[in-house]
């Protein structure tokens, strides 16, 4: 490679120049191709199972970020037509069609569904934010790809060793900061809440797991093995010698968490982005396989899928892109820091992990009520929140304080009109955190004269 590549590209013993080290494009290829089956198969889910029309559609109110209550959902067609077009662009991702483009809508239009509504976050949408606009930078169309077969002189065979390692390194703070994340005294002595997940899938299985494996030393001892397994498998991963078997047992645990629990679409999610790290070899065979059978079947001609190519991507400004990603990812690490010095044992409310790594790592169980009270009367009247929100809403709201007051202002909204002058509204809510005695969460009442305008 150092004969075809020149004297100029050899890199030095300085971690600054390796960075620069020419590395094969195979492993952003099959990522690329690995996100993008992995987001079709989900968009293809979101319709068919009728979480589309749950989510986005069904609820009369939904739970906007500060400063975006702008953003609404579209109508019923428009939000089908919205997630029909994930479908598309993330099969314009995997087949490199149109690439940039596809990559650049895609990310918007997720960015769109995950802040239309807080009750509908969960931790892996940013990871999936991240990776896409990480994808739509990247030159992974430019090997294996329909633009590259559209437009062969798009071919690059190798690529700086940043352009790997930034994927690499994102990839692997998942598994760091979800390690972090359980490094508490619940997970550390109590193995909470891995008995609860345990006891669940007792029942939905008819398993009848013995007593010894739902409580005392076993389910601490299964908390430890997840602990260390988060800290421990970025090492192999990154080793190009034990990459590619740590990514089996990565997919094994995966396929297998998949199966047991009821863990949506991350599992695949994070099979998919462990593609990165399996050596670029063991896709170059695999890959070479496709292109041969390709050639044999469809005659495909000329340079586009020849195998051990040299053409090596250039970059003007060399350490403008090092830079930059030195700065994303100081933001990656400092955030979720710092979310965690200033929340410390609140940390529980969970508005400090949306957005960053600290994982939410407990399981919560909340139950809320409100009623209306006519001050000149003191009739009271229970508010019915089916009317308003859908059961998955009321699930979440209940767990959080500031997604109550954000509902109780759109009640007091809806009372302009209401017979009953100057109501007020209270509310009580209680909550179990990782299966303890409910606590009271809030008791709470709102007058509408403190927030009419």
């Amino acid at each position: 490679m150092e004969s075809q590549l020149g004297e100029g590209d050899k890199s030095s013993f300085s971690w600054l120049s390796g960075l620069f080290k020419p590395v094969s494009l195979y492993q952003l290829v099959a990522f690329r191709f690995a996100f993008g089956l992995v987001m079709s198969l989900w968009a293809i889910y979101m319709m068919l199972s009728g979480s589309v029309d749950t989510l986005f559609v069904q609820p009369d109110f939904f739970f906007s970020y500060p400063k975006l209550n702008w953003l609404q959902p579209l109508p019923t067609a428009g939000m089908y037509l919205c997630f029909v077009l994930l479908l598309i662009t993330a099969i314009m991702i995997g087949a490199g069609w149109y690439y940039r483009f596809g990559s650049l809508l895609f990310t918007f239009l997720f960015a769109y569904i995950t802040l239309l509504d807080k009750a509908n976050y969960i931790s892996y949408y940013y990871f999936v934010l991240l990776l896409a606009f990480m994808l739509s930078i990247s030159p992974a169309n430019r090997l294996f790809s329909i633009d590259h077969l559209r437009k062969p002189s798009l071919r690059v065979d190798y690529i700086p060793r940043w352009s790997i390692l930034a994927l690499q390194i994102q990839v692997a703070l998942v598994f760091i900061f979800a390690g972090m994340a359980k490094l508490n005294t619940d997970w550390l002595f109590e193995g909470r809440p891995v008995n609860i997940w345990l006891s669940e899938l007792s029942v939905k299985q008819g398993l009848n797991f013995p007593d010894f494996i739902l409580e005392g030393y076993f389910p601490i001892a299964l908390s430890w093995f997840l602990i260390l397994f988060d800290f421990i498998i970025p090492h192999f991963l990154l080793d190009r010698k034990t990459g590619f078997g740590a990514f089996i047992v990565v997919m094994f645990i995966q396929l297998f968490a998949l199966v047991i629990f009821p863990a949506g679409f991350f599992p695949l999610l994070t099979i998919a982005s462990c593609v990165i790290f399996i050596p670029d070899e063991k896709i170059h065979s695999l890959i070479s396989r496709v292109s041969y059978f390709l050639y044999d079947v469809f005659g495909f001609a000329g340079e586009v899928f020849n195998q051990g190519g040299s053409i090596m991507l250039q970059y003007r400004k060399k350490r403008l892109f090092p830079a930059l990603l030195l700065l994303f990812f100081g933001l990656q690490i400092l955030l979720p820091v710092a979310l965690f010095l200033n929340w410390g044992s609140n940390r529980w409310a969970d508005s400090a992990f949306r957005f960053s790594w600290d994982i939410r790592m407990h399981e919560k169980a909340a139950i809320i009520n409100f009623w209306l009270t006519d001050p000149s009367t003191g009739i009271e009247k229970p508010i019915d929140l089916d009317e308003y929100l859908s059961e998955h809403q009321q699930r979440r709201m209940a767990e959080d304080p500031a997604m109550i007051q954000q509902f109780v202002n759109h009640l007091m909204t809806k009372l302009q009109d209401s017979s009953v002058s100057s109501p007020t509204i209270n509310a009580k809510a209680v909550i179990s955190l990782n299966g303890r005695e409910a606590q009271p969460l809030l008791i709470d009442s709102w007058k509408y004269k403190q927030v009419s305008k």
